[in-house]
């Protein structure tokens, strides 16, 4: 028994469209309703809710195309996720710029427009059943027109209501065409569904026109242009393809290459010569269309960031991520299809085990790449988060260690304003950053020009990724607390500057986040006659120290 998730359809499909429709109402400014203030965030939120229940809807659909053989159309709807997900962090980045993405609010509402269109005829048997009727009467007139006499059995609503059936009970609509005399003997029954219609291509161009800000007249000639034209190319494919199939031209395969090649391939190019005319008209569709497309491009205002993640974050993380996504649904619903007795020629439980193992790791490393953000103490602060492995004042050069655990965000900081003077890469080993001899490892010491002297940060590889990577590059200036790399994985960041006037505030086995005070600086002004005379030769002394020392 197939799974029952029907109700569950309807209220994601439903509730997805009207949420995308409040979303994009409230996205364009901010409303006063009864009083209150809804700012413009608002309606990016519920576009992120959503895209994604749209997402889980289509997710749902997997197990359908798996029951009636068809992969390809099962694996569009397990990218649904992924790539609704993609839409969905989009809206939060709006949020996060305050700014509008015109495209994809375009988007938005072209999918409440065409969705809502498709899914209501879709679940009204009776409306589906008309549209169907009239869609093989006319393709078998064409047949009959080059005297290849064909006719219609009886219109098959299914089991269920005729007025309202939920779409995952997938009880289509349909009528058999029969060919009378000149049907081969061998070819299998051609029978005109809803997907026959091209219903779901008109709607397309239909939602695509009616929601593109231009003139009433240019869109209406749009419309003229692209939705008579897909209805008569898909009569007309529909004729060949019954006649090629009840012909038996190219044997048993002769469906699949007529209606699953020719077919396909002829829609397509005629959707793309459909478009063009379409952007005569309207060339602002056409602009809303590569924006979309160009989502990967979207850049940050100056002075905010994207998403919180380390810059470096390997972008196979994204890859195994949406692989995970793409293979669970296949893997969720291989016990129904066993239960069925279905043999799907796809290794079903392998793709599940492996797709959590996927989202797992993925996971992870999201977790492990994430890039807060991080509260800017005074004085000098952590250049990471972690464990403070050494804590103290030696030759008069303040020395501190910190270990970043596999949990710890490895993002580093500066600690302090400065200059970059140098940054020095310097090979070695790959011991645990923990241990004792790491300070043999492979390593990354940048130099940083301050106003109390120079400070070297210290980034030292561990025993996994071994990779260090640096944000910034010599003779730019560096604020306190801004980012400054990122090591993969267990390493440590080693800290060292002059000790004059530096009192430390952490001791070896405190725990710290980065941009947290660990030391406060106390200059020269502001001591008093009798400490300036004790500490003057102190600094001296230090400096002359620091020259002479190096990591």
């Amino acid at each position: 028994m197939a799974s029952d998730l029907s109700i569950l359809a309807e209220v994601l499909v439903i509730s997805s469209l009207i949420i995308l429709s409040l979303g994009y109402f409230f996205s364009s400014k901010a409303h006063i309703i009864f009083g209150k203030k809804f700012p413009v965030k608002i309606g990016h939120n519920l576009n992120i809710i959503g895209w994604l229940l749209l997402g889980f809807f289509w997710w749902i659909q997997v197990e359908h195309y798996i029951l009636i053989n068809d992969p390809a159309n099962g694996f569009f709807c397990a990218l649904a996720m992924p790539f609704f997900g993609y839409l969905a962090i989009h809206e939060y980045l709006s949020i996060r710029w305050n700014t509008n993405y015109e495209p994809l609010r375009w988007l938005a509402a072209m999918t409440v427009v065409a969705g809502g269109i498709y899914f209501f005829v879709e679940r009204v048997p009776i409306l589906s059943g008309w549209l169907i009727q009239i869609v093989a009467e006319q393709s078998i007139w064409i047949l009959n027109s080059f005297d290849i006499p064909t006719s219609l059995g009886n219109l098959d609503y299914g089991d269920g209501s005729k007025y309202y059936r939920p779409a995952s009970n997938h009880e289509e609509v349909q009528i058999a065409i029969e060919g009378d005399e000149w049907r081969n003997p061998d070819s299998v029954s051609v029978t005109i569904v809803l997907a026959c219609t091209a219903l779901q291509s008109m709607i397309i161009f239909v939602g695509g026109v009616v929601c593109t800000k231009a003139p009433a007249d240019r869109r209406f000639y749009a419309f003229l242009a692209t939705v008579p034209a897909i209805y008569l190319l898909n009569l007309i494919r529909n004729a060949v393809v019954i006649w090629l199939t009840y012909e038996h031209i190219w044997g048993d395969e002769t469906f699949f290459y007529a209606h699953g090649v020719l077919g396909k391939i002829g829609s397509l190019i005629a959707l793309v010569f459909l478009a063009i005319a379409v952007f005569h008209f309207l060339p602002e569709m056409q602009d809303s269309i590569l924006g979309v497309i160009d989502l990967p491009l979207r850049k940050a205002p100056d002075g905010l960031r994207g998403l919180p993640f380390a810059k470096g974050m390997p972008s196979q993380v994204a890859y195994l991520l949406v692989t995970g996504l793409v293979l669970f649904p296949f893997g969720f619903f291989s016990k129904s299809v066993e239960e069925q007795g279905f043999d799907s020629n796809l290794p079903l439980e392998s793709m599940y085990t492996l797709s959590i193992i996927l989202l797992l790791v993925s996971f992870f490393l999201l977790y492990f790449y994430r890039d807060p953000e991080r509260k800017i103490e005074s004085g000098i602060v952590s250049p990471a988060d972690g464990l403070v492995q050494r804590a103290e004042i030696k030759s008069g050069i303040v020395r501190l260690s910190i270990f970043m655990n596999v949990h710890n965000v490895h993002v580093n900081r500066s600690p302090f304003d400065g200059k970059v003077l140098s940054i020095k890469h310097k090979s070695g080993g790959y011991l645990p950053a923990f241990h004792k001899d790491s300070d043999k490892n492979e390593r990354l010491m940048t130099k940083i020009d301050t106003s109390i002297g120079v400070m070297k940060v210290i980034q030292i590889a561990g025993v996994l990724v071994r990779r260090i990577v640096s944000y910034v590059k010599p003779d730019t200036e560096v604020t306190k607390g801004e980012r400054i790399g990122l090591i993969h994985f267990g390493s440590r960041v080693d800290l060292s500057f002059e000790s004059a006037g530096i009192d430390i505030l952490v001791k070896k086995g405190d725990r710290v986040l980065a941009g947290q005070q660990l030391a406060e600086y106390t200059p020269m002004s502001s001591l008093s006659v009798t400490e300036k005379l004790f500490e003057a030769p102190k600094r001296i002394l230090s400096k002359l120290q620091a020259s002479q020392s190096d990591e």
